[in-house]
């Protein structure tokens, strides 16, 4: 009788601790590093802390980093790197959009949301 009742506990403690890791996990984000002549570089994926990182850090880790042409300069203007945002391509009548063949890769912003 006791086997069920310990081995529930240890199922209730590991639980308990992977949602611990689980929620610290979605902590991470999208987090502008760079933003110069119209452009944000955003490094995906990453935790809060790391947005302030430069770009080498980031391709060490292997972290993916893109650079958006940003289009509407009141919202350019709003942007500050540290910001935690969702960004989606501007795409043509097709759905597609185009990615600039350099590296980090170039994607025109079609809309840019700052995260809280």
């Amino acid at each position: 009788m006791r086997k069920p009742v310990i081995g529930a506990i240890v199922l209730t403690f590991l639980c308990s601790l992977s949602g611990c890791y689980f929620f610290s996990a979605n902590e991470t984000g999208d987090y502008i590093i760079l933003k110069e002549e119209e452009r944000i570089l955003v490094a995906e994926n990453i935790p809060p802390e790391e947005a302030g990182s430069n770009l080498a850090a980031l391709r060490e880790k292997k972290i993916k980093v893109i650079s958006y042409i940003v289009e509407d300069s009141e919202l350019y203007e709003q942007l500050e790197v540290g910001d935690k945002v969702k960004v989606s391509p501007k795409v043509n009548e097709e759905g597609f959009y185009v990615v600039g063949q350099s590296d980090p890769p170039q994607i025109v912003a079609g809309k840019i949301e700052i995260e809280e």
